[in-house]
């Protein structure tokens, strides 16, 4: 795979970006693709992993499928995903997916997600940990914006970042005065 910064093979790439204690990862501006997403989930190596980031890496819903699907990456506490080509199917697999369950911090900005991928966001219980989401420059829309304020699962958030996503005044409003977000400290609408 030669890109624009990368020309090492996914193996390497682990090798020489994982911290020594194993549990910080950046392979950001990789482009290790779905691919490389596949060899992650099934890396031992990352058994201990906790921070993951995946930023611009061309990845799709079926490398996020992928790693929802890891046997090995099960205590992820930070994931960065922004900038790729994540849509419903990739959201729905992280909302179901026990691989999320530790999650504090999932950046999910400038994606495809929809709003049906918000609502699977927004209702699942796997999410319950986050402190951080970052949904800006998606495709959620209004009816996103619904369903995220009234999320019965997400009450944890303190920041919550959904700027270029289409809302209209009707959307934002129902963030601002949503009274689900109890200990919401930072909303980026704009």
């Amino acid at each position: 795979m030669n890109k624009p910064f990368n020309d090492e093979p996914v193996e390497v790439l682990v090798k020489k970006h994982l911290t020594r204690a194993g549990t910080v990862l950046d392979l950001r501006l990789k482009y290790i693709g779905d691919a490389g997403m596949e060899y992650l989930a099934q890396c031992q190596e990352l058994a201990g992993l906790q921070e993951l980031n995946l930023e611009r890496n061309e990845i799709t819903d079926a490398g996020v499928i992928a790693l929802a699907d890891s046997k090995i990456i099960t205590g992820l506490k930070v994931q960065h995903l922004e900038r790729n080509a994540i849509g419903d199917a990739g959201a729905k697999a992280i909302a179901k997916s026990p691989v999320f369950s530790h999650l504090a911090i999932l950046n999910l900005w400038k994606n495809k997600i929809g709003s049906e991928g918000t609502r699977e966001l927004a209702q699942s219980i796997n999410l319950v940990s986050l402190d951080t989401l970052d949904l800006a420059q998606n495709q959620m829309g209004d009816e996103g914006a619904k369903a995220l304020s009234e999320s019965p699962t997400l009450a944890g958030l303190k920041y919550l970042e959904v700027f270029g996503n289409a809302l209209t005044e009707d959307g934002k409003k129902l963030l601002k005065e949503c009274e689900n977000f109890s200990n919401l400290q930072t909303l980026v609408l704009e």
